[in-house]
């Protein structure tokens, strides 16, 4: 459950990429004239919103690497601590030396 936590945070950055692609694209693709799209980009309020927008993505985007690093140090220290744990068993069931055959 913990990978598919990860791959949709992966996911959410790319959905807001593709969200903010489609937008340029149908700003530039609308029916209007040059002159009304290029007023309607240039404008202040316009230039705001995709500014919030692209701060708030980058900022959940931050989040979630963070969340992805410390979730993948955790799994990897329990691994290591595993492997430990394999290893002292494998050295514990050596030294006691073979087991003598059941009659």
């Amino acid at each position: 459950m913990a990978s598919d936590r990860n791959d949709a945070g992966g996911y959410l950055g790319w959905f807001f990429l593709g969200g903010l692609l489609g937008a340029a694209a149908g700003l530039l693709l609308a029916p209007k004239t040059g002159r009304e799209t290029r007023e309607l980009i240039g404008s202040s309020e316009f230039a705001r919103r995709a500014q919030a927008v692209a701060t708030e993505a980058q900022g959940r985007a931050g989040e979630l690497l963070d969340k992805s690093r410390e979730l993948f140090e955790e799994q990897t220290q329990r691994l290591m601590t595993a492997f430990e744990a394999g290893k002292d068993a494998m050295r514990d069931e050596m030294r006691k030396g073979p087991t003598p055959p059941r009659a």
